[in-house]
């Protein structure tokens, strides 16, 4: 019932996603209603929760990222509120989102299988990002290099398992829930590469706000896609012991 109700509030903010996306002047979109767009994570995060302890562990670091992701909204939100830039916090998401989506793909044992490989992409995140925010004093405002090197990666990772999928997977991969993870994955972060280069050339300021207006909504549509991923998880495999 609980899960019924999950579905239909998703194709309650889909049918307000397509409403709203006729507006043709985006910058003019109230705040508010931007912070209830990201909310939309709660989808997940309320699957999450009720299948928490029906599903694998395999896929809790996903779940953990979730909680992670709803307090950088708002604290966010909360700086917004005082006219105070939001870099600090989500510059620090930007960190943990890479590390965790690492230890995901790990976990999963497919791609990252190799150790060695695996530490020396987690060091690289953690070494591009102290190199941007730190040595180059980019803490408190946003910067493209580690966004878009991190990004990346996590994109090619997706990619791969996406190609794994496909050859090695006889069921339908649509209801994989992996599969489904990565395709919402490339989706959202392939914009949010587009976008942040786009930011530093656009050459007007209501061009930079519609970017990231249009940003808002695909994480609405990434956010669904995560919500209808974790539905698919299948419960995990409870083995008994048979007394003789």
């Amino acid at each position: 019932m609980t899960i019924l109700l999950l579905k239909k509030m998703a194709l309650a903010i889909l049918n307000d996603l397509y409403k709203k996306l006729l507006f043709q002047n985006f910058s003019i979109m109230p705040f508010k209603y931007l912070f209830l767009l990201s909310m939309s994570i709660l989808l997940p995060i309320f699957a999450g929760i009720i299948r928490f302890r029906k599903i694998s562990s395999i896929y809790h670091p996903f779940i953990y990222l979730l909680f992670i992701g709803i307090l950088n909204e708002f604290a966010s939100h909360w700086l917004n509120s005082k006219n105070q830039t939001t870099a600090f916090p989500t510059n620090i998401y930007f960190l943990i989102e890479g590390l965790i989506l690492l230890w995901q793909f790990r976990i999963w044992k497919n791609i990252l299988r190799n150790t060695t490989f695996f530490w020396l992409l987690f060091a690289s995140f953690i070494a591009v990002w102290v190199y941007d925010y730190i040595l180059l004093g980019n803490i408190v405002r946003f910067s493209l290099i580690y966004q878009l090197y991190y990004s990346l990666v996590i994109i090619l990772l997706c990619i791969t398992e996406i190609n794994r999928i496909i050859i090695n997977e006889r069921n339908s991969i649509i209801r994989n829930p992996i599969f489904i993870i990565c395709i919402g994955i490339i989706l959202f972060f392939s914009y949010k590469i587009m976008a942040e280069v786009f930011y530093c050339y656009a050459p007007k300021i209501t061009m930079k706000k519609n970017i990231f207006v249009y940003e808002a909504y695909m994480n609405v549509v990434y956010n669904i896609l995560l919500f209808i991923a974790i539905l698919c998880i299948p419960p995990k495999k409870i083995f008994t012991r048979q007394l003789q």
